[in-house]
């Protein structure tokens, strides 16, 4: 595959990556804090067989209406 045939198919994955960067920003703040532990939940495990201590944090979001 040539050099030229790679351009296209780069500036495509230039541009969805920052949508996505875009879409991310816009989340609001209690969104942004989930995707953190949904992150911290899936490397937990890795870094546990790995030997690390770790302690993912939980994320206690109220229900609608007030009540947990």
């Amino acid at each position: 595959m040539a050099a030229m045939d790679l351009k296209p198919e780069i500036a495509r994955l230039i541009a969805a990556k920052e949508q996505r960067r875009q879409k991310l920003a816009a989340l609001p703040f209690v969104e942004k804090v989930g995707v953190v532990v949904k992150l911290q939940q899936m490397a937990a495990p890795i870094l546990r067989a790995r030997g690390r201590a770790v302690r993912a944090w939980t994320l206690d979001v109220p229900k609608p209406g007030g009540r947990k």
